[in-house]
């Protein structure tokens, strides 16, 4: 008997001994929990951004995000007013853009960031102060689709080449979303001295009848997201599908043994998103290329490495944003790596993971 209760008491030793640790997720795709994490202390959240956000460039060369998916907003603002302005010189698109001017995205990772970030300062020194106006001289407008810091450099973009070029540049940026947007859109259209308007669609499957009522009054093109089913005369931008993957490659490099990752995004609908989302998401299953695919916006993906916990939408309303970021990081504790896919949801997300307590700072590169 005494023996029997000998061994009763070392198995309750053991099984408290054990009651510490954490043990891995069983979901498909990766868990994002490491053998620390296991052992009790959790991973660092990775973090994976788009754009070029000060915040964001300041955090890659911290080592508190793994990298950045970057446009060139400077040049969507200054080729949209230059080739506004040959438009309604009279010239016509040349036959090689094949109605898509082209400036690739690009990855920067830490050894980048800095002097990626002197070069985005200096473009905005040269598109400093307001845009001039001169009543005798052509006017084009430049449409965004909300207000940003990513938009500042654009603008910047489009009054350095109207300077250049001599020409008045009307820049809007719409702060409440589609129906701001459509009531400058509705303005510009019946503005005599504006002879073409470039814009951002916002949600452009539903403002086709809006668009194409713009072609047939102005000169009207498209810059950083696309409406390719109406009449635009031309599309300046990026591939947003290629650069959805690119975003993915990063994820895999940041965090090569698989887990789990949160998409953040301001809207879906708006075209540059729904190709960046799949890209991503294409790049973490190992899917072929096709830029046409949509997975449903709701629900787990779950590929034999990664697991795509869900996408979280804000509609542009930044708190919202941080809410949807300090929400996944409560509801998923083996959360592994967020993925911003505008320009201010990684800011946001990497104040979440700070705020929470939990870990950031990647000290070596995988």
């Amino acid at each position: 008997m005494k023996q029997m209760n000998w061994l009763v008491c070392c198995s309750a030793l053991f099984v408290l001994a054990g009651c510490g640790k954490s043990t891995p997720s069983s979901s498909a795709g990766g868990s994002g929990v490491t053998e620390d994490s296991a052992a009790g202390e959790q991973a660092p959240i990775r973090v994976v951004a788009f754009d070029e956000h000060d915040e964001t460039l300041q955090a890659i060369i911290d080592g508190e995000m793994y990298g950045t998916i970057v446009q060139n907003p400077y040049m969507y603002g200054y080729k949209s007013v230059e080739l506004l302005k040959s438009l309604a010189d009279g010239q016509e698109l040349p036959p090689s853009d094949e109605a898509f001017i082209d400036f690739p995205a690009r990855q920067i990772r830490e050894e980048d960031a800095a002097a990626f970030w002197k070069d985005k300062n200096d473009k905005l020194k040269a598109g400093e102060g307001e845009a001039e106006f001169d009543e005798g001289r052509q006017s084009v407008a430049y449409v965004t689709n909300g207000i940003d810091p990513f938009w500042t450099v654009a603008a910047a973009g489009a009054k350095a080449a109207a300077r250049e070029l001599d020409v008045n540049v009307l820049i809007r940026m719409p702060p409440k979303g589609v129906g701001d947007q459509k009531s400058m859109l509705e303005a510009l259209m019946v503005q005599d001295s504006v002879s073409g308007v470039a814009v951002s669609p916002i949600d452009p499957e539903n403002q086709g009848e809006l668009l194409n009522q713009l072609g047939d009054a102005k000169h009207y093109i498209t810059h950083d997201s696309d409406a390719p089913n109406t009449n635009r005369l031309a599309y300046i931008g990026m591939n947003n599908y290629d650069a959805g993957r690119m975003a993915g490659q990063l994820v895999k490099e940041a965090m090569p043994e698989g887990g789990t990752v949160m998409i953040f995004v301001g809207r879906l609908g708006q075209l540059n998103a729904e190709q960046r989302r799949q890209g991503l998401i294409d790049e973490l299953l190992d899917r072929s290329k096709d830029p046409t695919r949509r997975d449903p916006n709701d629900g787990v993906i779950a590929g034999d490495r990664y697991t795509i916990l869900g996408t979280k939408l804000d509609n542009f309303d930044k708190a919202k944003a941080k809410q949807n970021a300090q929400d996944a990081i409560s509801k998923y504790p083996d959360l592994g790596c967020m993925v911003g896919l505008f320009a201010y949801n990684p800011p946001l997300c990497l104040q979440a993971i700070r705020e929470a307590g939990r870990e950031v700072r990647m000290t070596t590169a995988p």
